[in-house]
């Protein structure tokens, strides 16, 4: 604990002198202590998020709405580009007391259990047990959520941190139907059928598959699929578990298959050039007819029908396994998680915002936008894409690998993240076989356990 509060006042101190350098952050956050009415009059209310067009903008109109109800207060929303650089721009934010409300990537994973010997512990724990982050277990808002929801991904020792604003599908492939009806194709339901769908399409000169590869983290989506359905025999919390106390490995044979499967949907399904294309193009290369499939989020259904108002897709998760039962759910995860800073500039300012935030009509507009599936209950979304796409594969909602997986600390470059790094397969990477990965992998498990 020691230890790890002096990295804490250290990245504090770090943040608070590239602060007086000049910071990198979209919009500039003056200093506003103890909600200071550096805006005027008003008590300034900082958020932080990173950038997705479609939430942001929601997420301005919201931010309007609030000032106008609540006039003494004006919102600083702050956004930076996402993944790492938000990671890096959290952490200095919090750690130095320069924020009041921040969103979370992918909601409170799990923390490190008793058969976790010298687990990595997250930065929201981290938080927590540091007194960063405040409590809302009393809060009247926190009653407008889903309590499985609440509970699932905003609770910690008993007591509720945050709030996740909805659930994502993570491993399903968005489709172009009008191609599927033109070629005379079907949604594929097992692993064999989703591999002549592929062999289909590119008999007809058209190609199967688009990824932002450049990104690398897109090519995590299908694997989730594959994870949850093959590691344990279905059950990855077991394999997981196994892993940890010896009885599974990174290189058995479920592991290998996982790869495996993965490095074929590379090899030959994706389009030419995909460690080329980055995140924001890929979108528009499905909407544009290019590809019959992508590999991504749910979240980005509103991004895909924005480029194409008249283009009928729809999504599917990918079947991993020939047991078409087993196959017919999404493996996701929460997104978009608010957290209140307890020793932020303006706490009380911050959690006046969340309460705004929560109320249905406002939550709605969050919603919609996000194309997210709703954490509050009686939402309607007014979404085909969700109801007639997304519900019938819900039954069985599982929490993706990356969401599940508690990580050993120091781990190596080809566990790190909670990621099967199938970039690392050639022909874009270095190992020619899944066999070769699955092996360095398990050598930097065990390079990794505690001495």
């Amino acid at each position: 604990m020691v230890k790890r509060i002096s990295a804490l006042v250290l990245a504090g101190a770090l943040t608070l002198s590239l602060a007086a350098c000049g910071g990198n952050n979209d919009k500039a956050a003056p200093s506003n202590e103890g909600g200071s009415k550096s805006s005027g009059e008003k008590k300034v209310v900082k958020i932080l998020h990173w950038k997705q067009e479609n939430i942001n903008k929601a997420m301005e109109e919201i931010n309007a709405d609030f000032e106008k109800k609540y006039p003494e207060y004006k919102v600083e929303y702050t956004t930076t580009g996402p993944d790492d650089e938000y990671k890096q721009a959290q952490r200095a934010r919090i750690t130095a007391n320069d924020v009041d409300v921040l969103a979370d990537l992918s909601g409170m994973r799990l923390s490190p259990q008793d058969w976790t010997p010298g687990a990595k512990t997250p930065d929201w724990q981290q938080w927590i047990d540091s007194g960063l982050i405040a409590d809302l277990s009393g809060q009247e808002l926190v009653k407008n959520w889903n309590a499985n929801d609440i509970e699932k991904a905003g609770t910690y020792n008993g007591k509720v941190y945050a709030v996740p604003t909805g659930k994502v599908a993570m491993s399903g492939l968005f489709y172009n139907k009008q191609i599927f009806e033109d070629n005379g194709l079907k949604v594929p339901t097992t692993w064999s059928e989703f591999l002549k769908l592929c062999e289909d399409l590119k008999a007809k000169g058209i190609t199967p598959i688009g990824v932002a590869g450049k990104d690398v983290w897109p090519l995590k989506l299908p694997v989730f699929a594959l994870q949850a359905k093959i590691l344990g025999g279905g059950d990855q919390q077991k394999w997981i578990e196994g892993v940890w106390k010896g009885e599974t490995a990174f290189n058995d044979a479920e592991a290998v298959e996982v790869l495996d499967k993965m490095k074929t949907i590379q090899d030959n399904y994706m389009i030419d050039g995909f460690m080329g294309i980055d995140y924001a193009s890929a979108p528009a290369i499905f909407a544009t007819g290019k590809v019959a499939m992508l590999a991504d989020g749910s979240w980005d259904a509103p991004t895909i029908a924005t480029a194409n108002p008249d283009l009928k897709f729809g999504y599917f998760p990918v079947p991993a396994t020939e047991d078409a039962a087993k196959n017919a759910s999404f493996v996701g995860k929460y997104d978009v998680t608010w957290y209140v800073a307890e020793k932020g500039p303006n706490k009380e300012g911050g959690l006046k915002w969340l309460e705004f935030f929560s109320q249905p009509e406002n939550y709605t507009k969050f919603v919609k936008a996000a194309g997210f599936i709703p954490t509050q209950d009686n939402i309607s979304t007014d979404s085909e894409f969700i109801d007639n796409e997304l519900t019938p594969y819900l039954g069985d909602f599982e929490l993706a690998y990356e969401i599940m997986m508690i990580n050993r600390e120091n781990v190596g470059e080809h566990l790190a993240a909670e990621g099967v790094h199938t970039e690392y397969l050639a022909p874009g990477g270095q190992f020619k076989t899944a066999k070769e990965l699955a092996d360095v992998q398990q050598k930097e498990w065990e390079a990794a356990a505690p001495r």
